[in-house]
């Protein structure tokens, strides 16, 4: 079985310099932990309190210290990073084993994503990993990216033969 998440990560780190990362959504750690291995320098954000004290342990267990977290919707990412970056990462859904109420926003999604795009470095890749529990999100997502310009090259990767399976979006910048 293809495990998205891992698939994500290998996409990342066809990324040769990374030096700065941003975890959109930093659920329980474990793409900031990744990141945190591949860049110099990564900022996590989530909005729950739990994601943020799951994402801090995960750090502090594995002596990890180049990695900022903050306790912030995505969509103001650009309040703490507001220079170019290499990498960036959206795990979308829901905080596994939190209320399934608080999750992700397709507007959000979107406002996130434009202003991320409009920092991404030349090579850089944004990954966005897309669980199909709100197909408006998935649609939104969808339509939006795949309507970006020449200067990205935008890949969906999913596995067609099994209903409802998660996918992502990978978007490299190929020029300014």
């Amino acid at each position: 079985m293809i495990n998205i998440v891992e698939l994500s990560h290998k996409i990342l780190s066809q990324c040769e310099h990374s030096n700065t990362a941003i975890d959109m959504t930093a659920g329980k750690g474990n793409d900031t932990l990744f990141l945190a291995s591949i860049a110099n320098t990564v900022i996590a954000f989530a909005i729950q309190e739990a994601a943020i004290l799951a994402t801090k342990q995960a750090l502090e267990k594995n002596h990890i210290s180049n990695v900022t977290v903050i306790q912030e919707s995505h969509d103001l990412f650009d309040i703490y990073v507001n220079r170019e970056f290499d990498l960036a990462i959206y795990n979308l859904g829901y905080l596994p084993g939190s209320d399934k109420e608080i999750k992700t926003d397709a507007k959000t999604v979107l406002r996130s994503l434009e202003k991320a795009l409009s920092l991404l470095s030349v090579g850089g890749i944004i990954v966005i990993v897309i669980y199909l529990h709100d197909h408006i999100e998935d649609l939104l997502i969808t339509d939006y990216v795949s309507q970006l310009g020449p200067e990205f090259d935008v890949l969906k990767l999913q596995v067609l033969n099994k209903k409802d399976s998660p996918y992502l979006i990978s978007i490299t910048r190929t020029k300014k």
